[in-house]
């Protein structure tokens, strides 16, 4: 049970959460990038409502979001799975959820992404082979990375995911 305390406080955090991701979303959609300027606006202001509601506790509880963020989506990063913008937008995001939500809400940011993946690759006609293939390379060890966006690339704008994912779990500790 969460107290009233720390409910009115993730409350709080879910308004400019929401803002955010909606800026992310949108800004995703439209130009296939996070822009830099709104992930370092993002950050400023999860560390600042971070601390603005709980202190130096939680301005180092926000500092761990971001730290985890980066470092959830850093190896992706480094495989070209994920642009650098999406990895920004998970570091900006744990600055306002912290640490503890920030893991459940990529899981289930993580696990949208791929639903979306296959039902986006299933509608556009492309065959599933291409992506067992690219599965078991990584399975065993031997993925060769490309860039994002090759000719055969079907990108996903992955802040709509991870702002669902974001916004639910926030949303549903905010109220439970």
């Amino acid at each position: 049970m969460v107290s009233e305390d720390s409910a009115v406080r993730v409350l709080i955090t879910l308004i400019p959460l929401a803002v955010f991701c909606a800026l992310a979303v949108a800004a995703d959609l439209r130009l296939g990038r996070i822009p830099n300027w709104l992930n370092a606006a993002g950050f400023v202001c999860g560390l600042a409502m971070s601390t603005a509601t709980g202190g130096t506790k939680g301005l180092l509880c926000a500092f761990a979001g971001a730290a985890l963020g980066l470092a959830i989506l850093l190896f992706p990063f480094l495989l070209h799975m994920v642009g650098a913008g999406d990895v920004k937008f998970l570091a900006a995001a744990g600055a306002f959820t912290g640490w503890r939500l920030l893991w459940p809400s990529f899981l289930l940011g993580a696990l949208l992404g791929g639903v979306i993946s296959l039902a986006v690759l299933a509608f556009s006609g492309r065959s599933l082979q291409a992506f067992k293939q690219k599965l078991v390379l990584l399975l065993h060890g031997v993925w060769r990375a490309e860039p994002l966006g090759g000719p055969q690339a079907v990108l996903l704008p992955y802040a709509v995911p991870l702002s669902i994912g974001l916004l639910l779990v926030t949303g549903i500790k905010a109220f439970a």
